[in-house]
């Protein structure tokens, strides 16, 4: 089996209004998620693949040209897989090139948001801030998440009661915390914590074995996730 690198992969959602002509003369109307994929095996030095404010110009694309619009006068393929199509080469394109470079995908999806994914999954409510950023970022004030952390439904079985253990430890050592202060030297960014639960959980999942490669996912709002899959022997 060859082995791979660690990752890290973000995913940030934007949403739109819009509606699709039909060939015979109707519309397709629906609430659109367009959910936009970077990843990276290494951070920048704030902890970042890339930072969510960076895709700003993304966001005001889809607000001016896709928002309360019929499609088909926007996008020549106005089915989900092509309006994603169209989104991906527009980033790409438009995007600073450290943003382009990491782009993997963008999904699209329609009608409300979804629930949480099918895995095992923990809330909890804490405060961080970040370091290293510009001046007005507005991370690098003191501020909180309701954060949402969660491993593939798939991991569970060889996890035992590691989920069960996490759960205690969040909601005991993180719950109402500040994270700077409970995970001393770390830049509490989503991709540090990602790495951080992963290690966390090798380190009681059966010694490590068989939880390698397994992917954390750490949640600060509804719209944007980020990921991390350790690397595999």
């Amino acid at each position: 089996m060859s082995s791979t690198l660690p990752l890290f992969r973000i995913g940030k959602s934007f949403r739109f209004e819009a509606t699709r002509r039909l060939d015979d003369g109707g519309y397709d109307g629906h609430s659109f998620t367009a959910e936009v994929v970077l990843s990276s095996p290494v951070l920048s030095p704030e902890g970042f693949v890339v930072d969510f404010g960076d895709l700003a110009p993304l966001k005001r694309y889809i607000d001016s040209a896709l928002d309360h619009q019929i499609l088909n006068d926007c996008v020549k393929d106005v089915s989900n897989e092509g309006i994603a199509s169209h989104l991906l080469g527009w980033a790409r394109e438009n995007l600073p090139p450290n943003i382009a470079s990491v782009l993997e995908e963008v999904r699209v999806r329609t009608g409300r948001p979804q629930a949480p994914p099918s895995s095992a999954f923990v809330a909890f409510e804490a405060s961080h801030q970040l370091r290293g950023l510009r001046d007005g970022h507005p991370c690098g004030r003191l501020h909180g998440h309701s954060y949402m952390l969660s491993v593939p439904v798939s991991a569970v079985p060889r996890l035992g009661d590691v989920p069960v253990l996490l759960r205690n430890h969040l909601r005991s050592a993180m719950h109402g915390r500040v994270l700077n202060e409970v995970i001393p030297g770390l830049n509490p960014t989503s991709e540090n914590l990602a790495r951080h639960f992963s290690q966390w959980l090798a380190d009681r999942a059966m010694g490590g074995a068989g939880w390698n490669g397994a992917c954390v996912r750490v949640s600060e709002t509804e719209t944007s996730w980020a990921e991390y899959v350790g690397a595999t022997a």
